[in-house]
């Protein structure tokens, strides 16, 4: 499992967009707070599915090759209240997907696994 940082925002834009990396950045954000119960849920599904979307590098799963890589990070609005307001994000759990730092999908509450790696997939294949 790849270590997910705590993402804050000091390190908010550099995870949305390393000059060190070529265009086409992704980012696939978890959006929580310490006191959301079902934030405490959807976390271990969150690592999951960075797993997921780690293991295979640009193949996951062996179906699809959207030429990219995808950056990880965990933010919690307790610590870091102004990251989520900025992408419209009001409420906790949130995953967000991020591609050249414009937010281009939310998954807001509760999810599965299985449903969240479908409705990624699918938008990094509309994208390429």
């Amino acid at each position: 499992m790849p270590s997910v940082p705590l993402i804050n925002s000091d390190n908010f834009s550099r995870l949305l967009s390393d000059p060190m990396q070529p265009s086409g950045q992704w980012a696939l954000i978890y959006f929580c707070a310490s006191w959301c119960q079902p934030c405490k849920t959807m976390q271990p599904i969150y690592l999951q599915l960075t797993d997921y979307f780690s293991d295979n590098g640009t193949h996951f799963g062996g179906r699809i090759n959207f030429g990219g890589s995808i950056n990880f990070g965990i933010v919690d609005i307790a610590q870091s209240p102004t990251i989520a307001p900025q992408y419209g994000i009001k409420s906790v759990p949130s995953i967000a997907l991020f591609h050249d730092s414009r937010l281009v999908d939310l998954m807001a509450g509760e999810y599965r696994l299985s449903q969240l790696i479908t409705q990624i997939e699918n938008r990094l294949l509309c994208s390429h």
